[in-house]
């Protein structure tokens, strides 16, 4: 697994929020995206998810925590189906990149250390003002559970003087 820096650029989506644990809370969250997106007729049509950890559980109680299941804003979909969604906005800016291959129920355990280790190694902290995100490259409805691809961003900021390789 490579990691490396990148800018994401805003985003207008639609999301479905869940709040709990992350553990509970994504799951909820993105199997109500997935019934929605089921009713409407666009499971294999959209071609990437955005998951967003919107609290740090190391800061906020876990019963608080704020997880939103996205995806870009579909055309031409009736007024009456945006009447479950929240609006949502991609917030852009530099994030440390981890592409993963696999299970998703690993994601948590490879955030962790993403989070805690490989940002002090590299002189950057975690920017507190934007949620981690996942990006979800692949339907776990098409695409076998080993070959899952995933974007983990950690939302980054220079926390010391020192050049970053």
């Amino acid at each position: 697994m490579k990691t490396g820096l990148v800018y994401l650029r805003p985003a207008n989506l639609v999301a479905f929020r869940s709040t709990g644990p992350y553990h509970r809370s994504s799951t909820e969250a993105w199997e109500r995206m997935f019934a929605w997106m089921s009713r409407h007729g666009l499971r294999g049509k959209v071609h990437r998810g955005y998951g967003m950890a919107l609290d740090d559980p190391r800061k906020v109680p876990a019963a608080q925590c704020r997880y939103d299941a996205c995806i870009e804003m579909p055309d031409q979909l009736p007024t009456s189906a945006w009447s479950e969604l929240l609006p949502q906005r991609l917030p852009g800016g530099p994030y440390a990149r981890l592409r993963y291959v696999g299970p998703h129920s690993e994601l948590s355990g490879i955030a962790k250390n993403l989070r805690e280790q490989w940002t002090g190694k590299h002189g950057l902290s975690v920017c507190s003002r934007r949620p981690m995100i996942e990006i979800y490259l692949d339907d776990p409805q098409s695409c076998r559970p080993e070959n899952l691809r995933t974007d983990l961003c950690l939302p980054i900021a220079f926390s010391s003087a020192r050049a970053v390789a």
